[in-house]
């Protein structure tokens, strides 16, 4: 951590332990109330938990023959994250790696696959960038969020293209007719937030509007030699909403819009300004024919992803994806336990807006698939066969299999069995001095089996899975993108879910290994040997998260620790990076009816680490802030 960055961080502690001293007072200054009542919200949540995700209608989590963890939104009021990945962190076989801080560069690890090969969907929408293949996650506000669900394992037999790693799909914020919000934060390295939302009734519809603007002045987040601070801003609105037309026929409807800009170090660029919106109209129909009970969902919708970037303040240049977007999905409910999805997706890539030259720069793609799936009392089934045909590359077929055992009320066996592809990018096929336009979409294969039961008052749930990834996208020695064989990824998954009187205990451990196989002469980044890892990936993480009621205060604390992992240095052996612990705090207060306190303390230790090579962290910082809320 260079000087400046460090007499920053002296100069602010003051702040940062008098702001602290005043929550806590706060918190222990209320009336005291039964500790029983921590966990009454938490007991009435697990009654039913729905998932979209898993298979493309509402489905019940326990009947998901899939690896399925949901984030509600009294996670997140609770964790009170500052951004998206402070949220996605907590999961097991998640890594994050940050160059720098908030507003910096991100990828998003899960289960040891490329941050690209994990389909990104807001409200059904993909987000990704067809230039990069990557998703800005720092444009999307925790404000905005309902829940999220992660779906773990390859669903392109469900979704199609890039769905590898599996599905992170993020559901905007809903709020009843008349409710509504208004906070502002404050906190370390200048940091502002404000936030408001509300919630409009129509007839028999309601619309919620959130938006949202958040700065800071950041600090160094490279060790480059320049000194200067690397601060961001983002403005974010979302409109999400429904209308039940009559008792068959329902409208939704989504619109998001974030624009704002980062600061970089680095010669490529010194800040972006980003502008990125999505937006979606879906028509949902309820029918029944013979006594099978249909509901068709048909969507269309709309992406942009779009940066422009600058140089010692001077334009160089603009990356922008325009993704148009249709679906059509039909659920079939023949029986209780039987059911049969079938659906069509069709989305054209557009990157003409980009200032740098592709020699092909549309792209279709279109995909149909069939999905059903049998849950009896004792054994479930589930099999999905689907096509692709992608315009420029070439098609793929892909498919799933699972299998389900209930050994008794609490506790079943599962065993699934899947393949996934992921369309090379327009950068790896078009870019000048780096795309190959003959290359294939990476290929995927996936076992996994796993166990859910329950030990005494322990929620219990034990993964494995064994992936392989061929025709792997990478740079070879001459710096050109090409394709490679292969990637082995194995994992173990092992977390555990208490709820006693003292409050709420999660805990999960993965081990993740994930290495390339590709020989030393092929691959520039890997110059050692063959079984190399892949980098910016640890074996080992586990996340410990407490949470608890006391007085009428929320309490939260995670402990997280991340093993070393390994970095590319171009054209040299990779770099180690150690091995990380943080402690992190949160805190939501009600100080009066409408009006709530709420606080989070990360990297509580100051702890210095790095998860990309040459970048800094943020070190200890504390968020203060206050919510009117009429719910």
């Amino acid at each position: 951590m260079n000087t400046k960055h460090m007499n920053q961080m002296n100069l602010k502690n003051n702040f940062k332990k008098s702001a602290l001293l005043l929550a806590m007072s706060a918190v222990f200054s209320m009336p005291v109330m039964a500790i029983e009542e921590s966990n009454k919200a938490t007991a009435e949540e697990k009654v039913e938990r729905m998932t979209i995700t898993a298979t493309r209608s509402a489905l019940s989590v326990d009947d998901a023959l899939t690896s399925q963890l949901i984030i509600t939104r009294a996670d997140i009021d609770v964790i009170n994250p500052i951004s998206i990945q402070d949220l996605l962190s907590t999961l097991p076989s998640v890594d994050i790696a940050n160059n720098g801080g908030r507003g910096q560069t991100s990828s998003v690890f899960l289960r040891g696959n490329a941050s690209d090969a994990t389909l990104v969907l807001i409200d059904g929408v993909r987000v990704s960038s067809a230039t990069s293949g990557g998703t800005s996650f720092n444009s999307i506000s925790p404000e905005m969020i309902e829940r999220i669900e992660v779906v773990q394992g390859p669903r392109a037999a469900l979704w199609g293209a890039d769905a590898i790693g599996g599905v992170i799909q993020i559901f905007t914020r809903q709020l009843e007719g008349g409710e509504h919000f208004a906070g502002v934060s404050i906190g370390t390295d200048e940091y502002r937030k404000y936030k408001a939302g509300i919630g409009l009734s129509h007839g028999n519809g309601q619309t919620t509007v959130t938006v949202s603007h958040e700065r800071a002045e950041g600090f160094d987040v490279k060790d480059d030699g320049e000194l200067d601070d690397d601060g961001y801003k983002f403005t974010s609105i979302a409109i999400r909403g429904q209308q039940q037309i009559n008792a068959d026929f329902s409208v939704d409807w989504l619109f998001s819009n974030s624009e704002g800009d980062n600061e970089f170090d680095g010669s490529f660029q010194n800040n972006s300004d980003i502008n990125n919106h999505a937006w979606l109209v879906r028509a949902n129909y309820a029918s029944e024919f013979s006594d099978v009970k249909n509901n068709t969902v048909f969507s269309v919708g709309q992406n942009r992803d779009s940066s422009r970037n600058f140089s010692d303040f001077e334009f160089a240049g603009t990356f922008e994806t325009r993704r148009d977007q249709f679906s059509l999905v039909n659920n079939s409910q023949f029986s209780d336990e039987f059911q049969v999805n079938m659906g069509v997706d069709y989305y054209k890539d557009d990157v003409s807006k980009s200032t740098t030259q592709y020699d092909d720069e549309k792209r279709d793609v279109t995909g149909a698939f069939v999905h059903a799936l049998y849950n009896g009392e004792v054994f479930s089934f589930e099999a999905t066969a689907r096509h692709d045909n992608v315009s420029g590359v070439d098609s793929e077929n892909t498919y799933n299999l699972g299998a389900g055992y209930k050994i008794n009320d609490d506790s079943r066996i599962v065993l699934n069995h899947g393949t996934g592809f992921k369309v090379p990018t327009f950068n790896d096929l078009y870019f000048p001095n780096f795309g190959t336009p003959t290359l294939n979409s990476e290929r995927s294969e996936t076992t996994e089996l796993f166990l859910e039961t329950r030990l005494g008052a322990v929620d219990t749930r034990i993964n494995f899975y064994y992936s392989e990834i061929d025709e792997l996208i990478s740079r070879n020695s001459a710096g050109n993108a090409a394709n490679f064989d292969e990637v082995v990824i194995k994992g173990t998954e092992l977390s555990f879910n208490l709820v006693a009187t003292g409050g709420i205990h999660d805990l999960n451990l993965s081990y993740t290994d994930a290495k390339d196989q590709a020989t030393a002469e092929d691959l520039i980044i890997d110059v050692n040997a063959t079984d190399e890892k892949l980098v910016r990936r640890a074996r080992e993480k586990l996340n410990y998260k407490f949470t608890t009621s006391i007085n009428v205060a929320d309490l939260y604390a995670e402990y997280k620790f991340v093993g070393s992992r390994e970095d590319s240095v171009f054209g040299a052996d990779n770099v180690k990076l150690g091995a990380y612990q943080l402690i992190n705090l949160g805190l939501n207060a009600p100080l009066t009816k409408n009006l709530v306190l709420n606080a989070r303390v990360t990297n509580l230790l100051d702890k210095e680490y790095q998860t990309a090579n040459t970048f800094f962290t943020q070190g200890r910082a504390l968020y203060v802030g206050i919510t009117y809320q009429n719910f």
